[in-house]
């Protein structure tokens, strides 16, 4: 779990400077928010089942959109979960490389609004990484599948 977490830390802050040019840090607990969150997650299936999800306030993903497709308008909620869904992909297919293998991602899946719930069938966390940028949160959560669901 600790090589996880660490690799997880290591490539949030690496997409961030990297993709975004944006810094960001790791958080001592996974935040919540009061206002609209986007959410992105991967699949990941073959040798190992699971999900990697990514998650955070609304403003991150503003700035994230408008760096990404260079917006200078208000980025719509459409480029919010589009910049997020790359994101996660980003980082899941990288963790992926240290998962059993062959293991295969799918395409993000992306959802943003308030007061909503994700759950995963037959799935547990394994861990959730919380990080801070400009005030506002991010977490990546691993999830894996129960074997006995499949």
């Amino acid at each position: 779990m600790d090589e996880l977490n660490s690799e997880i830390r290591r490539l949030t802050l690496r997409v961030w400077d990297e993709v975004l040019s944006t810094k960001v840090e790791v958080a001592e607990t996974v935040p919540t928010s009061a206002g609209p969150v986007v959410y992105s997650c991967v699949h990941i299936s073959d040798a190992w089942n699971g999900v990697v999800a990514l998650s955070c306030g609304e403003r991150v993903s503003g700035k994230a959109a408008a760096r990404m497709f260079q917006l200078k308008a208000n980025p719509t909620t459409v480029d919010l979960q589009d910049a997020l869904g790359e994101l996660t992909n980003m980082i899941g297919g990288i963790l992926k490389a240290i998962l059993p293998q062959p293991s295969r991602p799918s395409l993000p899946t992306s959802i943003a609004g308030r007061d909503f719930s994700v759950r995963f069938l037959h799935s547990r966390v394994l861990t959730a990484v919380p990080f801070r940028c400009d005030g506002d949160f991010i977490t990546v959560a691993v999830l894996q599948r129960h074997a006995a669901s499949l």
